[in-house]
Formats: C-alpha cells, sequence, structure tokens
C-alpha cells in the first residue's frame, strides 16, 4: 500500500502544493493563500481506498491553540493575515517573498535605514502580541515573513502562550516561558539583523537561562546595549525595550523620517 497525507475531514493533499513541513505541521500552498494543517497520514488500498492511520487522533488537534492565537491576534498589525481557521487547519495569506531567514541568506546587508525599520518593526509586533496576552517564544528569522513592500509579518504561533486578557503578561510565566525569554529571543533577532549573520540561542524556559559568555560580540554594534539588557535580564516589559530601540534609532544617522509609529506599544 502507498502512504498519502490528509486533511481532517479525510479528503487526500496533494504533495506537490506542499511547501512546508515542520515539527507542527504541514504548510499547503492554495493559490495567494497557505494551509497549515496538522500531520495526519493514510494508506492507499489497492482499490483507491484510503485508510487512515490509527496514530491521527494524537495529531488531529494539535493546531487547535495556534488557530486560538491567531483568532486573538487578528487584525493586529504585523501579524500574517488569517483568513480563516477550519477544522481542516489555519489558512493564511501567502507571503511569496518568503523569510527573513531566506531574504538574509540570499542579499547582502541592505541600507542601514531599511535594518533600522526591521528592528523596530520585529520589537513593536512582539509588543502587540504581548498586549493581547499572547507569549509568542518562537521569535526567529525563520517566522518573520516579507510582504511586497519588504515589511515583516510574524508567522507560527505552535509554541506560545495564549493568557487571559485580565492577567499581567509581564508578572506570568507558563511553563517556564516569560516576556523576559521572549525578549532573549528578539535580542537574537535584532543581532541577527544589525549584523545580517543569523544568531539564535537555546532556552526553552527561565531555568534555562544562558550564560552570559554565550552573548555575541556587541563590540561596535548599534542598539547593543539594548541586546545586552535583554540578556541581563534589566527589562522587565517589551515597552522599555521599545523606548530604547526608538531612542536609539533616533540618534543614529537615519536616512529618513522613521515609518512605524511606536506610540500604541509604549
Amino acid at each position: 500500500m502507498m502512504n498519502c497525507i490528509l486533511l481532517a475531514d479525510g479528503s487526500r493533499v496533494d504533495v506537490g502544493d506542499m511547501i512546508g513541513n515542520g515539527m507542527d505541521g504541514f504548510v499547503i500552498r492554495k493559490g495567494c493563500h497557505v494551509l497549515k494543517i496538522p500531520h495526519l497520514y493514510g494508506s492507499i488500498h489497492p482499490d483507491g481506498k484510503v485508510e487512515p492511520s490509527s496514530e491521527n487522533e494524537w495529531y488531529v488537534g494539535r493546531l487547535e491553540l495556534e488557530k486560538e492565537v491567531y483568532e486573538r491576534l487578528r487584525r493586529v498589525p504585523g501579524v500574517a493575515e488569517c483568513i480563516e481557521c477550519t477544522s481542516n487547519g489555519i489558512l493564511l495569506q501567502y507571503y511569496g517573498n518568503g523569510s527573513l531567514r531566506e531574504y538574509m541568506a540570499e542579499h547582502e546587508p541592505p541600507p542601514l535605514p531599511r535594518r533600522w525599520d526591521w528592528i523596530l518593526q520585529a520589537t513593536d509586533i512582539i509588543a502587540r502580541c504581548h498586549q493581547r496576552g499572547v507569549l509568542v517564544f518562537d521569535i526567529a528569522p525563520r517566522n518573520f515573513v516579507l510582504t511586497d513592500d519588504l515589511d515583516l509579518r510574524i508567522i507560527d504561533f505552535s509554541n506560545s502562550s495564549l493568557l487571559p486578557l485580565s492577567v499581567d503578561i509581564n508578572r506570568a510565566e507558563v511553563d517556564g516561558s516569560t516576556v523576559r525569554v521572549d525578549l532573549l529571543h528578539l535580542s537574537s533577532v535584532i543581532y541577527s539583523i544589525m549584523s545580517w549573520q543569523p544568531f539564535s540561542v537555546d532556552c526553552a524556559m527561565e531555568s534555562e537561562w544562558p550564560d552570559i559568555d554565550k552573548i555575541p560580540d556587541l563590540e561596535g554594534l548599534q542598539c547593543g546595549q539594548a541586546i545586552r539588557k535583554c540578556w541581563t535580564r534589566t527589562y522587565t516589559r517589551i515597552q522599555e525595550l521599545v523606548l530604547e530601540l526608538r531612542l536609539c534609532a533616533m540618534n543614529t544617522p537615519y536616512a529618513g523620517p522613521l515609518q512605524h509609529n511606536t506610540q500604541a506599544v509604549l
């Protein structure tokens, strides 16, 4: 018997439409959209009948929390546009320019204004997520995609935590995930953009905080002080980082005005 990939409704997936395969699911191209689906498999009998795998019941609900996060963040600026969440998966806008990580691998460092703009965009996006009770966790260049105008949109909330809006997210901890962990991973994105060298650090929870000697070389790096403060857990909330980066950008030779208004996240 041959194996196949299935949707939750039992229909088969054309593997030619698959453009991504992560730990939490497949990504299927649907015209100008993509559909993120759980890992569901089937076996094709000689008569053409498809028999779902007995293990599918363990995976069919894997995207439910991520669906809730996308619904909470619907129409939030900087979050990938979610068209709808169905039993089959999460239907998102397709961003043809790919991820920031892919862009970094294929292009020389862009002018400093563009890099500053991305840093401010990324920080604003995470701040808006925190305002809506979402600890993002998986913050990395691979999870920021680029629009036609080369603006950032965040995707992938499979490892995120959704808090009640009544909870102070700056004091919250969910399975070791905190605002400070988000800031640590965000600082890796900031460093990657400014240095144009991909960087990441393993830290799944505050109890696994990396030693300071693992911090990248910040000598001569603009915004290096802000990155160090993320590592030393100096900030108590992301708005402090937003303000420091905004001031740093304003005091740096910058070709043209800042494009994004940060007032909404301060």
